[in-house]
């Protein structure tokens, strides 16, 4: 799946009308205390891909209730979470290779299990070892097979939950700010992405259903061979091989952490989340990003907001 690799063009330290500018090393050395400094802090911050520091800087800005700040810090914690989940996905295993790696193991499985099926129904034991051992084999290559799918689905379900929060920013920040049309096209731009993302999860989670089916059926099938082959030609290994092996349902709960607040980034949503995720969102438009470097008009109505 390909995605947009920068969402802006640029970055600028906004500092509010009114106010005195602060230098990049004043908003990097001091603590910040207003919300103009909040706001400067996370959107430096930003600028340089420290997204944890961003994101706290500007829900602090945002928490100050500051009829000057909101729109703008609500805009760029938009940025912050669509790149942070970005990032995300370019560090871990793409949907793509982790399909595709599946497909591969869910093919040889189901050869091997036809072999394995034609040795059982010839009784011939040469072919039944050679199946056995094949089938050893294959069972480890199907579990690691599951692992990557859980393992790309875990990065995209934290990205699917950051994207949807950097929806919910811009949005939130059109609303306080109906001039800025930017806002709400930025929303829809990113429930492009997020439509994709979901196809993603999607396909994924089709084919870890399709190893578990594999898993199972080569299971029994490794056990009637076993049952068929006198212990004195059992093959090497063949004794305890019927250990546990580590339960992928069971990760699923590891996917889905409680919700906590608005200024949190999530890592987590399950699969079947992915679909209501999506139905919350009308992705269109097709323009890139622009960063808030325009002046905001106050809301008169949100104040007391928590976002």
């Amino acid at each position: 799946m390909k995605i947009s690799a920068t969402i802006a063009n640029a970055l600028l330290l906004t500092v509010m009308a009114g106010g005195s500018p602060l230098s990049a090393a004043a908003v990097a050395n001091a603590e910040p205390k207003s919300a103009r400094e909040f706001f400067n802090a996370g959107t430096r911050a930003l600028g340089e891909k420290h997204f944890p520091d961003a994101e706290k800087w500007l829900a602090s800005a945002l928490a100050t209730q500051d009829e000057k700040i909101q729109p703008r810090a609500l805009y760029n914690l938009g940025q912050v979470r669509f790149e942070d989940g970005l990032d995300a996905l370019k560090k871990g295993t793409s949907a793509t290779a982790a399909v595709e790696r599946g497909k591969t193991a869910a093919a040889l499985a189901g050869r091997m299990l036809s072999s394995g099926q034609t040795a059982l129904a010839e009784n011939d034991l040469k072919k039944m070892i050679s199946a056995y051992q094949a089938g050893q084999g294959l069972r480890k290559e199907l579990t690691a097979a599951r692992e990557a799918v859980w393992k790309a689905m875990e990065v995209y379900g934290g990205t699917l939950r950051k994207w949807r929060l950097a929806a919910d920013g811009f949005r939130s920040a059109a609303e306080l700010n109906p001039a800025d049309t930017n806002a709400q096209r930025n929303a829809e731009i990113v429930g492009q992405h997020i439509a994709k993302l979901v196809d993603s999860l999607r396909e994924m989670q089709e084919m870890e259903g399709q190893l578990a089916g594999r898993r199972q059926q080569l299971k029994n099938m490794l056990s009637e061979l076993k049952g068929r082959i006198p212990k004195e030609n059992a093959p090497p290994g063949a004794e305890g091989d019927e250990a546990d092996e580590p339960d992928m349902g069971s990760m699923q709960g590891q996917m889905e952490p409680p919700p906590k607040n608005g200024s949190e980034m999530e890592t987590g949503v399950s699969p079947e989340m992915a679909g209501q995720l999506l139905d919350s969102l009308s992705p269109s438009g097709t323009r890139r990003l622009p960063m808030a470097d325009q002046k905001t008009s106050q809301s008169k109505e949100k104040k007391g907001r928590t976002w």
